[in-house]
């Protein structure tokens, strides 16, 4: 097959946009909550822990360890919650 393909110029060609294969998101980084709520201090956010569970927002929102290397997010939808997501997405490596 080698013999059959030199002299020949390979090309990669683009796929229509249903043709592209999805993957799911892979987070990559290793977050301490206690390295995050300086983040969130640095933001004028204020939080406490208070049972392992970092609570944000006057109490509204929760991030908890729920796992090796997985953080639980519950709380109330406001902007206050998609801006503490956006600061925690950007602790992360995302592939």
């Amino acid at each position: 097959d080698a013999a059959a393909q030199e002299g020949k110029t390979l090309t990669l060609e683009t796929l229509a946009e249903d043709e592209i294969p999805r993957h799911n998101s892979v987070l990559i980084n290793e977050l301490k909550l206690s390295d995050f709520k300086q983040v969130l201090m640095r933001n004028n956010i204020s939080s406490e822990f208070s049972g392992g569970v970092l609570w944000c927002s006057n109490g509204t929102l929760a991030l908890r360890r729920v796992d090796v290397g997985k953080v639980a997010m519950e709380g109330c939808i406001s902007e206050e919650y998609y801006k503490i997501r956006e600061l925690l997405y950007e602790q992360y490596a995302i592939v």
